[in-house]
């Protein structure tokens, strides 16, 4: 069974794209986002600046190249579970099934798998880690307060530079 991740309407898109800026925030790695632009097709609502694609190097040793691709993998898992947990707690007031969380855990595998080479075991060791620190980020009223916040000025604003993601978000630092 494949799930739908779509954007349901404008206000899922706010949501998504707000849990996405937040987990860069969380990561400090805000400086990988250049802007967001909710009036942009899904794939390209987010810009990410060139530091998060590291293309082959010969000065680079394949093992580092590796451990960049499998950095880069678990940021972006991190980023799609943002997306799909701040959309579903903080919009919707509801938690992930375990049906769900199975096959959104199954993409991953298969993601895993194919970038970075991973195993299964290791894909559920980086999904488990980063699946249960994101469901408590994500059910504190704190930041689900922010996350309204940021998905309204969002709405209203329709795009964001990388400064305005950086400062509107700024209270997640505090907690």
């Amino acid at each position: 069974m494949k799930i739908d991740l779509r954007y349901k309407d404008e206000q899922d898109k706010c949501y998504g794209l707000t849990g996405v800026a937040m987990s860069a925030v969380i990561w400090d790695v805000e400086h990988l986002i250049s802007g967001i632009y909710l009036d942009s097709d899904a794939f390209n609502s987010i810009q990410y600046t060139p530091q998060l694609v590291a293309e082959g190097n010969a000065e680079i040793s394949p093992r580092n190249i590796w451990n960049h691709n499998v950095e880069k993998f678990r940021l972006s898992m991190g980023m799609i579970l943002s997306n799909i947990l701040c959309r579903t707690y903080v919009l919707e007031h509801k938690f992930i099934n375990h049906k769900t969380k199975q096959h959104i855990f199954e993409y991953f595998i298969e993601e895993g798998n194919s970038t970075c080479s991973l195993e299964k075991d290791e894909v559920e060791t980086l999904f488990n880690k980063n699946y249960d620190y994101l469901h408590r980020i994500f059910s504190h009223p704190e930041v689900q307060r922010i996350a309204n916040d940021f998905a309204q000025h969002l709405s209203e604003r329709r795009s964001l530079s990388q400064a305005e993601i950086i400062e509107a978000l700024q209270a997640l630092n505090m907690l």
